[in-house]
């Protein structure tokens, strides 16, 4: 049976080491845990020369960046609103994260904790430990849990950073469900389309052939059609990827994202809800940051370092520069195609009553709102469209099909 070195804490939050025999690590760590332990480190151990153990293997929270990787996003959120409670009933920062732990599985998340209550132990605050994880923790969240730590009010920024994941997990939601049914469709038709070219036509032209007589011209078509793309189909993959090549190329130069990301605020149908998706996540940020007592210029920057997209950067950089010189928030949000006028009034009044904050996270609200109704509205616009579409498709190839059927029964009467 093998052996495990482990690290753990026990009931009084000190560290212990030591080894034990168990069939798998997952069985290990169950041990550790009836013993009234919290692992952090696990590693196997194997048998040297001397006969003597000698663990190998990286242990748990050393291999955190490579995990941390894989941590979904709707997962940071359960952890959030779970130390957001634990916090709120008055449990310590290193309690809430233990209790955390030893009720979680071991996961690249739970190793994640562990290490953030080494870090808490080792007299650090919350804040450095996240910063060891930007793949998960977005500098947004660092600089919250930052203000809240300098103001004392770690568990009130904590449920509001819940709050705010939840409705960021469920905008996700809503547009992976708005979008799921079109892509199927979409697939579906490919595959359907590629099926009666390459396997049904083929066979149906073998009758054509016997037939010694000018087809219809829809069956020409269909056959001409059939004939390129089986005796040319390696071409159109070439060309294929070819363009992905060369958009991923493309993608790869500053020239090249900032005209991607312009082209996607003027994409026809779905311009307007990225424009409105963009406004919402900035607006929310920056609500969030102000909220919670950071700076505007300071929060500003995060909120610029924040988003992905070229031209939100810019503007947010306008921003900036315009706030350094004196100017109002609301006069620098120039650029009409992602700010309209309704969130430059709401920021205006905003600064006017010193609720700036407010008024951001009511833009936020509203953008999100409309970005869901415009969802909606698309997804019931492009159902039948795309039932149109395959229809006529499929119509096509049976009419194709079927004329000439209906003229050699019309010779034969």
């Amino acid at each position: 049976m093998p052996h495990f070195a482990y690290s753990a804490l026990d009931s009084r939050g000190k560290k212990q080491k030591g080894r034990l025999e168990a069939p798998s690590r997952s069985a290990a760590v169950n041990r550790l845990r009836v013993m009234g332990m919290t692992p952090f480190e696990i590693s196997l151990a194997a048998q040297d020369n001397t006969g003597k153990s000698a663990a190998f293997g990286q242990p748990l929270w050393k291999k955190r960046i490579s995990f941390s990787r894989g941590v979904p996003k709707a997962s940071v959120a359960a952890l959030v609103r779970q130390l957001a409670t634990l916090l709120q009933a008055g449990l310590p920062l290193d309690r809430a994260l233990s209790a955390i732990y030893s009720s979680d599985e071991v996961s690249p998340l739970s190793r994640i904790v562990a290490t953030l209550h080494e870090t808490i132990l080792g007299g650090k605050d919350l804040a450095n430990g996240l910063s060891a994880y930007p793949s998960v923790f977005s500098k947004t969240f660092i600089a919250m849990i930052h203000a809240g730590e300098a103001s004392g009010t770690l568990a009130l920024v904590m449920e509001r950073l819940a709050s705010h994941l939840e409705q960021e997990e469920a905008m996700r939601r809503k547009i992976r469900s708005a979008l799921a049914y079109p892509v199927l469709m979409f697939v579906v038709g490919v595959a359907v389309v590629i099926f009666l070219l390459y396997f049904v036509i083929p066979q149906v032209t073998r009758i054509f052939a016997d037939m010694g007589r000018e087809l219809p011209l829809p069956t020409r078509m269909l056959l001409a059609v059939s004939d390129g793309f089986r005796n040319w189909w390696w071409l159109l993959v070439l060309c294929l990827l070819c363009c992905i090549l060369f958009l991923w190329r493309m993608l790869k130069t500053e020239k090249g994202k900032r005209m991607f990301h312009s082209l996607l605020f003027s994409v026809p149908l779905g311009g307007a809800v990225y424009a409105r998706a963009q406004l919402g996540n900035f607006a929310r940020t920056l609500g969030m940051l102000l909220k919670n007592g950071v700076p505007l210029l300071s929060a500003l920057q995060i909120a610029r370092s924040a988003s992905s997209n070229i031209k939100i950067m810019e503007s947010v950089q306008s921003m900036i520069d315009g706030v350094q010189a004196g100017r109002d928030l609301s006069s620098v949000m120039t650029d009409t195609a992602i700010y309209p006028a309704i969130a430059r009034q709401m920021v205006a009044a905003g600064e006017k009553s010193g609720r700036l904050a407010e008024m951001l996270l009511w833009v936020a609200d509203d953008a999100e709102s409309n970005v869901a109704a415009r969802l909606q509205t698309l997804t019931s616009l492009l159902e039948p469209i795309m039932i149109l579409v395959l229809g006529g498709l499929v119509g096509f190839v049976v009419i194709a099909i079927i004329l000439p059927i209906f003229e050699m029964s019309s010779l034969a009467g």
